[in-house]
Formats: structure tokens, sequence, C-alpha cells
């Protein structure tokens, strides 16, 4: 019971939330239902298609193109080509999420992530172009001067605070092979776990563990 409490804590305060107006200020509960129905209606016009094109963008781009473009090694072409993918992309926010997680599990660095997420928030071009409509392109240019240095800053800054293994969700976590737990450093590492962190990280994969290797080479299966 108490796993399902934190699993769903969330929805459960907000029906604690809703259940509470309902008896207090019926005014407030149904603006809230009629907002949280549009939210929901704009979602299922908007998530399906970016599922759908996610999907295939996972078959048919390979992890290598999407490592040595926006991966940690990308240096500023790829934190460039992170501005550019944001600026042009389209729909609300949360469309970029399972986009930005796709990516991710592809090999793009955090720095990247939080750069594609920002400037789609904020530097989108149909959105640079009604703000140059209502307020001016001097505002416009103004701010996109402003505001691209703080985005790519705010990538650079995020990347040293949130390492890979922080936001891996934890069916990745386990989905990972144990490892013997015998601590040799033949992988380069003092201990098992330094090296299962590498794994999650991206900076070692699992053949570079000398007992798996031999263990796969006896079984004639490739790790």
């Amino acid at each position: 019971m108490r796993n399902i409490i934190k699993k769903f804590k969330f929805i459960i305060a907000a029906v604690v939330l809703y259940a509470c107006f309902f008896f207090l200020r019926q005014d407030i509960f149904w603006a809230a239902v009629n907002y949280t129905k549009d939210f929901m209606l704009e979602m299922l016009q908007v998530l399906p298609p970016v599922l759908v094109i996610t999907a295939l963008m996972a078959v048919w781009v390979p992890a290598e193109a999407i490592k040595k473009g926006l991966g940690s090694a990308s240096g500023l072409r790829g934190k460039l080509l992170s501005l550019l993918i944001g600026s042009v992309s389209a729909g609300p926010i949360y469309a970029a999420f399972p986009a930005a997680y796709m990516l991710f599990k592809k090999g793009a660095s955090v720095s990247n992530l939080v750069i594609i997420l920002s400037s789609w928030a904020v530097i989108k071009v149909p959105m640079l172009l009604v703000e140059m409509k209502f307020l001016s392109i001097r505002f416009m240019i103004i701010r996109l001067i402003l505001t691209v240095p703080a985005i790519l800053l705010m990538g650079v800054l995020m990347e040293r605070l949130i390492k890979r293994s922080n936001i891996q969700s934890a069916d990745d976590k386990d989905a990972i092979i144990e490892l013997p737990n015998i601590n040799c450093g033949a992988c380069g590492y003092n201990n098992c776990k330094d090296f299962k962190k590498a794994v999650l990280n991206k900076d070692k994969t699992l053949e570079d563990c000398v007992f798996l290797k031999k263990a796969d080479n006896r079984t004639g299966v490739t790790v």
C-alpha cells in the first residue's frame, strides 16, 4: 500500500485537492475541471503523432549517429545542432520529452538534451515570428541575443551537476547484466560498482569486463 501511495503521490494529491475544492469552492473546481479537460484533449491531439515520429526515429536513426552528433564528445558542433533542433521544432514543450528521452537512450549528452528542451521552449522560430509582430523586432533580437548564451551555459552547468545515471530509469538500471563483483580491477576501475556506473554513463560497455567476455566466449554469446 505504501509503495502504491509513493508511486502515485502526485495523482493522489491532485484528487484530494479537487475533492477539497468541490466541497469548498465549486467555481474553482469546475474551472479546474475545464482546464484539465482542455489540456487532456490537446495532449491527445499532439502526443500520438509525436510518439509515432519518435518511434520511427528510434528505428531509423542509428545510435552511433546520435552519439556522434549529440553525444558528450560532439563539442560546440553538438550544442549548435541542439539549438537548431529545438528552434525548428513545433508543438508544446511537453511534446519534446518523448523525443528527448529517445535521444538520451541513443547516447545524447545531458548538456545537449537541456539545450534542445530549452530552445524548444523559448526560441522556436514560429514563436519568434509572433514575438516580432507583437513586441517589435528589436525586442525579439535583444531577447534572443541574451537567451542563447544563457541556454548554452545552462546546458554546460547541468552536465556538471547531473550525470546520465541520475536520470536513468529504474527499468534501465535493472536491465544491466549483473557483474561478477570480484573487484579485479581489469576494467580499469577499483571495483565492479564503479564499473557499473561507467556502463550506465556510456563511458564503458559490458565488453570491457574480462569475466563477462570470457563467459560469453564459452557460451558463444556476444555481449
